[in-house]
């Protein structure tokens, strides 16, 4: 599926990334696409630390503002572009907290999971109290 690219890889890096994934190729530290990703990732993270001098920026509120609710619950193979990268965004999302409990050895992502997993039941009960208030 063609996505139109707003990530913050360039395509050269990109490229690289989805042939490391394709297993085209491997991991090479030594390489010029190793490189170019690696700059691409220090102004990511630089991007990253001006928006969290931002007071009350919530980066899932940003997210979902515009986002399509209906990505997450269809069939990749149903979606448009729009859909498509709201649901690599989710999937971005959690793959994020992995990669920096592997970097870190730290267990984020099973504190982020259990809190998220709190919010749903909150969320699910106010709902069912609202119903039951109607």
């Amino acid at each position: 599926m063609a996505v139109d690219r707003a990530g913050f890889l360039s395509m050269r890096s990109l490229s690289y990334v989805n042939e490391l994934v394709g297993g085209e190729r491997e991991l090479d530290h030594d390489s010029v696409s190793y490189t170019q990703l690696s700059r691409d990732i220090r102004a990511a993270f630089a991007d990253f630390a001006r928006l969290a001098m931002v007071t009350d920026l919530d980066l899932l509120h940003l997210w979902a503002a515009g986002s399509n609710t209906d990505a997450l619950s269809m069939s990749v193979e149903d979606m448009n572009s729009n859909q498509f990268r709201d649901w690599l965004a989710a999937i971005g999302l959690g793959r994020t907290l992995r990669m920096y409990d592997d970097a870190l050895h730290t267990e984020f992502e099973d504190q982020f999971n259990n809190r998220l997993q709190k919010l749903i039941e909150v969320a699910n009960e106010e709902l069912d109290d609202d119903e039951i208030s109607e």
